[in-house]
């Protein structure tokens, strides 16, 4: 498992004891991160992240409320699934260098590992349409692994 998966992973749970115990984000993910004894390169990624979600919190439940009220009722959703998909609107916003796709599967993957099966397609789904409208805003250009512009 990679340094950034594993990263979003930790962001992960940390987010979810947080929003079970009411600690403070950057205090859960020190604990996670100790208990993990985490690398170097792992902690700053997760720092990094959940840095970016705290910072832009209410932006993101914003977005996240605009790109599902339309189709589904919040109430509805489960904790985790709040939970990464705030991670991954996070990305797509604030993490240009990660292209929309790995940030989609990412999503994915940790929906697999901590969600219904049938959560997957929601969380594809709603990401995808994040990544159009992030897309749009930034003139249609979609950039490769390399940096390259595809479009």
């Amino acid at each position: 498992m990679g340094k950034r998966r594993k990263g979003r992973e930790i962001v992960l749970q940390s987010m979810y004891a947080s929003l079970i115990s009411g600690a403070k984000l950057a205090d859960t993910l020190d604990d996670q991160l100790a208990r993990r004894d985490s690398a170097d390169d792992t902690a700053e990624f997760a720092r990094e992240l959940a840095g970016k979600i705290k910072l832009n919190a209410a932006d993101l439940d914003r977005w996240l409320n605009s790109l599902i009220t339309s189709r589904w009722d919040p109430s509805r959703l489960g904790s985790l699934e709040i939970v990464i998909l705030t991670i991954g609107l996070a990305e797509l916003k604030h993490s240009p260098d990660v292209p929309y796709k790995v940030v989609i599967n990412e999503a994915c993957e940790l929906t697999r590992r901590y969600c219904d099966e049938k959560a997957v397609g929601f969380i594809n789904g709603v990401l995808d349409k994040a990544a159009q409208q992030v897309n749009a805003q930034d003139g249609g250009s979609e950039k490769s692994h390399d940096g390259e512009d595809t479009t």
